[in-house]
């Protein structure tokens, strides 16, 4: 699973992992992700390029969907160099890219040839996209459509996707402190509801705590 970065060299990133999949995504499950970041304005546009190219040349697209974690220096970049930002303008228009990127690997899931990891911690991504599998007549068990979030944060939503069949990850970020808390401050610009999402889960611990002491204990 190869990680996106800064979109002047995304580029190279693509035509190498690209020829990876030429290689590896031949038989059986994909060895080889690539990762899509929805808060690029042509993110979607991408995809379509991406399935049609695999779909035409015999190979698995498997691609790793997520909003996007370098929407300030994108920004400042672009403005610096006097060139339109490549991110889109709003948070809500990231979400529409996310989840109409999400609808296309699904439905290219249901037609064969498509692995889709969804990295996500905003719910009602996660219930869309849940939805949209029923709708198509995915199983959560068996098809390949995983979902990832990082360990500690929306543990709510990897929890009940794990309860209820569907094949959900937590991802560990692993390394030197100085260089795990900047990635980590990336991941929480990257979809600020993920604060959202911790006070949340604290609710449902607590909530969980009491019912828990009140069931052992007999005290209301």
């Amino acid at each position: 699973m190869v990680d996106a970065e800064h979109s002047y060299f995304q580029p190279a990133i693509d035509h190498f992992v690209t020829s990876l999949m030429r290689k590896h995504n031949r038989q059986g499950p994909a060895a080889v992700f690539n990762t899509y970041q929805a808060y690029t304005k042509d993110c979607e546009q991408r995809v379509r390029n991406d399935m049609c190219r695999a779909q035409r040349e015999g190979y698995t697209f498997a691609a790793k969907l997520v909003r996007g974690a370098y929407l300030t220096l994108e920004r400042d970049r672009a403005a610096a160099q006097s060139y339109p930002s490549p991110c889109h303008d709003t948070l809500e228009a990231t979400h529409t890219s996310f989840d109409a990127c999400s609808d296309l690997m699904l439905k290219g899931v249901a037609a064969g040839g498509t692995e889709v990891l969804l990295g996500s911690h905003n719910q009602a991504s996660i219930q869309l996209a849940v939805a949209r599998m029923s709708g198509l007549n995915l199983d959560p068990s068996t098809s390949p459509v995983y979902f990832g979030q990082l360990l500690g944060m929306s543990d709510h939503l990897t929890f009940t996707l794990g309860k209820h069949g569907y094949r959900a990850f937590k991802y560990v970020p692993y390394g030197k402190v100085d260089e795990v808390i900047p990635y980590l401050l990336r991941r929480a610009q990257e979809n600020k509801a993920v604060l959202k999402g911790v006070k949340e889960d604290v609710l449902l611990l607590s909530t969980e705590l009491r019912q828990r002491f009140a069931k052992a204990t007999g005290v209301m």
